[in-house]
């Protein structure tokens, strides 16, 4: 069963980037640009990954962290962020954060990493579809 990761973030190029990144590793990628956009996609399907921006317009990363933490504990969250506080990300929830301008190969081996340690976790068959 193909991994599902959800990628939030404004900026396009950085949308593209990520998801033709992740395609290569035969994962199903879902992109949108702002964290309400990724609230409802959420709500419609199940994800392994969210891959969330700090700074995006509507709701930006901190928040987007926080609701799906209250309603979603399990997911990892990877957060990539230009100037916020590693120790604020993740004290908002977010289970890792990579630092803007990143390197593709980190985020694709943070990225294994992460989805690896929550497969381990939680069965997917016990979360919804």
């Amino acid at each position: 069963m193909k991994k599902r990761i959800l990628i939030a973030d404004d900026e396009k190029a950085i949308r593209i980037l990520l998801a033709m990144a992740l395609k290569t590793y035969d994962y199903e990628v879902d992109i949108v640009e702002n964290g309400l956009e990724a609230i409802n996609n959420i709500h419609k399907r199940y994800y392994d990954l969210i891959i969330t921006d700090y700074m995006m317009p509507e709701m930006d990363g901190l928040e987007l962290t926080k609701r799906i933490r209250s309603e979603y504990p399990s997911i990892p969250i990877l957060i990539i962020s230009a100037n916020g506080s590693v120790h604020d990300l993740l004290k908002s929830g977010a289970t890792a954060c990579i630092s803007k301008p990143f390197n593709i190969l980190e985020i694709q081996n943070k990225i294994k990493t992460m989805l690896n340690r929550n497969s381990e976790r939680i069965p997917r068959s016990l979360l919804r579809g």
